[in-house]
């Protein structure tokens, strides 16, 4: 199967003065074309800013959430001319292409907003879970950081991998909420323990307990030390006297290490400090489970944790836009990293990361809805995605298998038949999602014989005849 490939939908978002809350762009998109001018949206039909307290403290209803992912494609994709290229860009792609929505900010304010919970569904019908973008997995939300300079690509390795070295540190220093770090590591390791994808092991070593600035110094000394750097701890944006202007109010990202083993006492370590030892030693990514380490500043573009990193020239980070569920976190580390071992795109790795969680924790209808899966952000300059060309390129049997065949149907006519797989001549394992509003003819996920199946299928009205697994001959 191929690698999917995604239209690169650029939206460029800058704020304005008035009663408009933004102006978006399309920027050149080959495939689609871009929009003449600007288009200005109204704050009125925008997100509920009262919404997004609740949607911190993971104690908003589904109706809610719902409410807020259409204000947020309201201003993302607004109604007229980008919306419809949009639509244009999700037909155009099929079943096994992608949208990536790469949002790139020209006003600081906007990235205060959940944009991974944008809503919209282009089928119509009646509200349900399959309207949320980011859990669709031909579309990919990411955060571009917009510098002057070329767009960075991971530093081929000349070996065969086999292994994928993970710097774990983890700190929980005094003054900071008391995390348990033993149990989140133990989680880790477990998880990925026996994680070995194609000859490819996933291995998290070493691990800086307690970690201070200099044990992450001592592990990152030399290019090739890691490609990936894995926190878990505490960060923030603080606001603090900028020495070069004479008092001037600035920000600046800060993650918490432990500064006195002996003592537990914390020390503030600037994100650009870290930022600068990650791009000495060429890590490919750097993951932060740090609560709130995906919040940007609103005064500077470069002054949160995940924008150092990016004027770094750090290709990819993953960010943590709310606290985030331990148990969580290792369901979507557990999916994210084996889609990234088996040579996915970052794209790619994110949506499975996030249906991951969202399949361990369902949506509930009645009460607080599991928002864990919008929680990691995506930043990167990556044009197509890929961290790991090496695996890549190889175009892996587990890569092939995790790439499932999704089907987005309006109506099933009554001498109409959908078949999600014909697997007549085929073997293998087969993972099929369908999306259908009004089901009058025949449907069916899958025709004849496989390893294993996995049906999944959303439905609207349903008058036809509907089969998950046809055995036939």
């Amino acid at each position: 199967m191929k690698p999917r490939e995604y239209i690169d939908f650029k939206l460029y978002l800058t704020g304005v003065t008035g009663d408009d809350a933004c102006e978006v762009t399309l920027l050149p998109t080959p495939e689609v074309g871009e929009t003449g001018s600007p288009v200005r949206v109204q704050t009125d039909v925008g997100p509920d800013a009262g919404l997004l307290p609740f949607l911190a403290g993971k104690a908003i209803e589904w109706r809610q959430l719902v409410t807020l992912g259409k204000g947020l494609a309201n201003w993302l994709l607004p109604e007229g001319e980008i919306r419809k290229l949009y639509e244009q860009a999700l037909n155009q792609v099929g079943n096994k292409g992608g949208v990536r929505l790469r949002l790139i900010f020209g006003d600081q304010a906007l990235k205060k907003w959940p944009w991974e919970y944008t809503y919209h569904d282009p089928l119509g019908g009646s509200d349900s879970m399959r309207g949320f973008l980011a859990l669709d997995p031909r579309i990919s939300i990411v955060r571009h950081e917009p510098l002057p300079i070329p767009h960075p690509g991971p530093a081929r390795s000349d070996s065969t991998l086999t292994c994928l070295p993970i710097i774990v540190a983890a700190a929980s220093p005094e003054g900071q909420a008391k995390l348990k770090l033993d149990r989140e590591v133990s989680n880790i390791r477990e998880a990925l323990a026996d994680l070995d994808v194609d000859g490819v092991a996933i291995t998290p070593e070493p691990v800086l307990m307690h970690a201070t600035p200099l044990d992450v110094a001592d592990a990152l000394r030399g290019a090739g030390s890691a490609f990936i750097f894995h926190f878990v701890g505490h960060g923030t944006v603080e606001t603090h006297r900028d020495r070069f202007t004479r008092g001037a109010s600035v920000d600046q990202g800060v993650l918490f290490f432990v500064e006195d083993k002996a003592t537990n006492s914390q020390i503030r370590v600037p994100a650009d400090l870290l930022a600068q030892q990650l791009q000495q030693a060429d890590v490919r990514l750097a993951v932060f489970g740090a609560c709130y380490s995906g919040l940007g500043s609103e005064q500077s573009r470069w002054d949160g944790v995940a924008g150092a990193l990016a004027y770094r020239r750090i290709p990819a980070v993953v960010a943590m836009q709310y606290a985030v569920i331990d148990s969580q976190a290792i369901v979507f580390a557990r999916a994210f990293y084996g889609a990234l071992a088996a040579g996915l795109s970052l794209d790619e790795a994110m949506t499975l990361g996030r249906l991951a969680i969202y399949q361990d924790m369902p949506a509930s209808y009645d009460g607080p809805v599991n928002v864990e899966w919008g929680v990691p952000v995506l930043y990167t300059r990556l044009p197509d995605g890929v961290i790991l060309p090496e695996r890549a390129d190889a175009g892996t049997e587990t890569a092939n298998k995790l790439r499932s065949v999704i089907q987005r149907v309006g109506t099933i006519h009554e001498s109409g038949v959908v078949v999600g797989v014909d697997a007549a001549t085929l073997e293998g394992s087969f993972d099929v999602n369908q999306t259908v509003k009004d089901v009058l003819g025949r449907l069916v996920g899958f025709h004849g014989t496989g390893d294993s199946v996995h049906i999944v299928q959303d439905l609207g009205t349903v008058s036809g005849e509907v089969t998950g697994v046809d055995w036939g001959d």
